[in-house]
């Protein structure tokens, strides 16, 4: 944004000159502004503080997040990114250098000027001072063209960079098998979700749940097939929560689903709606035309108290997990306030 706004600036009022004719001599008025050149100044470094700081914070998010088949996809990526930012921040860096040193000279030229031009007395000798002068403001103000232009094209080059790490973090944060979250997404969600429900005292839910008797389904037909109904079961997870609910693919064939905004009544509601809608799935192998029959999940809800942390949270979800496996299967188990 701040080399968007300094490649619309209009730098003319960095160094003005204006020649006024009195009565029959000439005298010539100029203006040189040392705070607009400080801004300028203050542009550009701070496009390269900001950007160094925006490296220095998601580079190693990044970096702790490479995980699964995409790794690799991820990692080149941010490298090439790396190696944009690197041109492009020495490339601004040199445009401020060049830039200041530009206006120095031409501080010093007005300087020298208005210093000649207060002890000449002959009209001639005016004009000459006045037409080198004009032809310096010239010089400058296509310095100014160039310099914007060129601040164009690093601000797209940048646009560009930021889209890749964007990219790229989205990668890190995705479950390869599935497309929802993965673990690391689940610790930054929580993370934040808890935050804000503390500040803004509002609910918060967690649902972790997973497939029945999965390792049966694995034995029978193999891992092709389990992967399979694993994303099926993503699926299903994704199409019963509400927008802003956040679906982690928590381990294997375990998921979490983190409801903001949501009392321990509204994710029970939740929970026994995907149940019921992974329930009513008829499976069978499309190769083979082999029926896999019905499958089920089972859910452990709990909601956010205070003094929790990520962890106590997801013990409690998990508990209830385990106690819904024990009763039975293919029910939702909810952390009452009695427990």
């Amino acid at each position: 944004m701040a080399l968007l706004a300094a490649s619309d600036l209009d730098l003319s009022p960095l160094r003005t000159l204006r020649a006024e004719r009195v009565g029959g001599g000439a005298v010539l008025e100029t203006q040189y502004n040392p705070l607009g050149i400080l801004g300028i100044s203050a542009i550009g470094f701070a496009v390269i503080a900001g950007f160094g700081l925006l490296v220095s914070w998601l580079g190693p998010k990044l970096a702790a997040g490479f995980s699964g088949g995409k790794s690799g996809v991820s990692a080149e990526k941010i490298a090439k990114a790396s190696q944009t930012l690197d041109r492009e921040l020495s490339k601004v860096l040199g445009l401020i250098r060049a830039h200041i040193t530009t206006n120095d000279s031409y501080a010093k030229s007005l300087a020298n000027a208005q210093a000649r031009l207060s002890g000449l007395t002959e009209a001639e000798q005016v004009r000459v001072i006045v037409s080198l002068l004009v032809a310096e403001n010239e010089r400058m103000r296509q310095d100014s063209t160039e310099l914007k232009s060129k601040l164009e094209d690093s601000r797209k080059q940048i646009e560009a960079l930021r889209s890749s790490l964007s990219e790229a973090e989205e990668v890190v944060l995705k479950d390869p098998l599935t497309g929802v979250g993965n673990r690391r997404c689940f610790d930054v969600t929580m993370e934040k979700a808890i935050l804000d429900c503390k500040q803004k005292k509002s609910s918060l839910s967690l649902v972790m749940c997973d497939i029945d008797h999965f390792k049966r389904v694995n034995d029978a037909f193999g891992h092709q097939v389990g992967d399979e109904i694993i994303r099926m079961f993503s699926r299903v997870i994704e199409a019963g929560v509400r927008e802003g609910d956040t679906v982690i693919r928590y381990g294997g064939e375990e998921f979490a689903i983190i409801l903001p905004m949501a009392e321990l009544d509204a994710a029970k509601s939740i929970a026994e709606r995907i149940r019921r809608q992974f329930e009513s799935k008829k499976l069978t192998i499309r190769e083979t035309n082999q029926k896999i029959g019905q499958l089920t999940a089972s859910f452990g809800v709990a909601q956010f108290r205070q003094g929790d942390d990520a962890e106590m949270l997801v013990q409690r979800a998990d508990s209830k997990l385990y106690d819904a496996k024990s009763a039975g299967r293919n029910r939702v188990a909810a952390f009452g306030s009695n427990d």
